[in-house]
C-alpha cells in the first residue's frame, strides 16, 4: 500500500501527469491552483479535491483512489484561467471494492463508496429522569441487523447521562454519569437530569 505524491502548478498552464499504481494505492497531488477547482472527469478512480478557495495563489488537493485494475484517468479544471490538470496511468492487482455496497454510473466509475460511507441521523430521543443507574430506552430497529452500523449519543448540553451503547436489538443504555460537585453537606450532581440523544446509522 503506497501513497504517491504529486504536485502540479496550474494558475496559468495545463498540465498532464503519470502515474502507473496498485488497486491498494493511493495518488494524492498538490495544485497550486486560483480557487478550488473541480473534478470535471474520471474513469476506473474515485477523485476527491480539498482545500483551494481563493483568488490568488492557493493549495488544493486531489486524491484518487482505485477499486479495481486497467487504465484509469481523471481531469480538473480550474476555471479562473481555463486550466486543467490531467492525471492518467494503469492500476494492477486485486479488486478493492472494500466491503459493503457500491454504487455506480453508466461508465463503471464508483459514485458513492461503503469505504467512504457517513453517518445518517435517522430520529432523536428526549427526556428527563432521575435514575440513579442505568434504563433501558427503546428505539425501533436499533443495532438491527447489525451493531456496527447504529450509534447514539447524548447531545444535551451539560447533562447527567451518557449512552452505553451495548448489542441489544430495539435499544441502549442510557447511564447516569459520576460528576459531582460538592456543597457544605452533601455532594450532588452538577449537570441538568434532561438527555436528548440523536440516532445515527451508517
Amino acid at each position: 500500500m503506497t501513497t504517491y505524491n504529486l504536485s502540479a502548478n496550474i494558475q496559468n498552464t495545463n498540465v498532464s501527469q503519470s502515474q502507473n499504481t496498485a488497486t491498494v494505492d493511493t495518488v494524492v497531488t498538490t495544485l497550486t491552483t486560483r480557487y478550488t477547482p473541480q473534478v470535471t472527469a474520471s474513469q476506473n478512480c474515485t477523485a476527491v479535491i480539498t482545500g483551494g478557495g481563493s483568488s490568488s495563489s492557493t493549495t488544493a488537493y486531489l486524491t484518487v483512489t482505485f477499486g479495481q485494475a486497467g487504465a484509469y484517468s481523471v481531469t480538473v479544471y480550474q476555471a479562473y484561467y481555463a486550466k486543467t490538470y490531467t492525471l492518467t496511468g494503469t492500476t494492477s492487482g486485486a479488486t478493492n471494492f472494500g466491503y459493503g455496497m457500491n454504487v455506480y454510473d453508466a461508465s463503471g466509475n464508483v459514485r458513492m463508496s461503503a469505504l467512504k460511507r457517513q453517518p445518517r441521523i435517522v430520529g432523536f430521543v428526549s427526556g428527563s429522569s432521575t435514575s440513579s443507574g442505568s434504563f433501558t430506552q427503546s428505539y425501533t430497529d436499533f443495532n438491527t441487523p447489525s451493531a456496527g452500523e447504529w450509534h447514539a449519543v447524548n447531545v444535551e448540553p451539560n447533562s447527567n447521562y451518557f449512552v452505553t451503547q451495548g448489542t441489544s436489538s430495539g435499544s441502549f443504555l442510557i447511564t447516569r454519569g459520576d460528576v459531582r460537585t460538592s456543597n457544605s453537606s452533601y455532594q450532588v450532581l452538577g449537570g441538568s437530569n434532561s438527555y436528548r440523544i440523536m440516532i445515527l446509522r451508517y
